[in-house]
């Protein structure tokens, strides 16, 4: 069964078909564990809102990450969490992991917020994202935080923080929503299934030649 993180699934809903064909393609074929350049930002932002890490600290050290590309991002992640922060300064709490198992127990989903706290008078479980490529598709990430709400009865709402912009995409209380991400899982089960039949296919097919035409036996 494979696992997806909730970055990693959005990441594939929101691409067309042949992208994710090729994504999916990837996560199927054996390799080592990639790579996860938004770790750093997640770890950063945990260590600032739920450990209470001072902004100084907390800066000082995502200016010695080695990699320039994941400092930048980091960052700017940052930036743009302290500025919605900064208008939304609502208690911080913590909110378990939890994980939704697609209909055919073909593949799961892990949704870890990153944070919980109150927006617009209701409790929310917060992931953030900080993605560039693909761009969201908020229809879709929308039906799918909206079947995956069932498993947060101690939240409102599970809300998807983009970093890019301060986006905010949450899920609804409604049933036509998580019953489209329900019909989203299940065709990314389809997929899946495809691709993995594609990978397990023999690359050739070797066919024995005709043998060569004896002559008959004199009598």
């Amino acid at each position: 069964m494979i696992n997806f993180g909730i970055s990693a699934y959005l990441k594939l809903v929101s691409l067309n078909p042949q992208p994710q064909r090729t994504e999916l393609r990837k996560r199927l074929s054996p390799s080592d564990k990639a790579y996860d350049f938004h770790r750093s930002l997640r770890l950063h932002a945990n260590r600032l809102l739920t450990h209470g890490d001072s902004i100084e600290n907390v800066l000082d050290s995502v200016g010695r990450i080695t990699k320039p590309a994941e400092r930048d991002s980091a960052q700017q992640g940052l930036r743009t969490l302290l500025n919605w922060r900064a208008s939304n300064p609502v208690g911080i709490f913590e909110v378990k992991p939890h994980v939704y198992v697609s209909p055919n127990d073909v593949f799961k989903i892990s949704f870890t917020a990153d944070f919980g706290t109150v927006i617009g008078g209701r409790k929310c479980a917060v992931h953030l994202w900080n993605t560039k490529r693909p761009p969201l598709a908020e229809r879709l990430v929308t039906s799918t935080l909206s079947m995956l709400k069932p498993a947060y009865p101690e939240v409102d709402n599970i809300v998807v923080l983009s970093l890019l912009d301060s986006t905010l995409i949450s899920s609804l209380d409604d049933a036509n929503a998580a019953a489209m991400g329900q019909r989203l899982a299940a065709r990314i089960e389809e997929a899946i299934l495809s691709v993995g039949e594609e990978l397990h296919a023999p690359a050739v097919v070797l066919r024995t030649p005709p043998s060569t035409p004896q002559p008959a036996p004199r009598m």
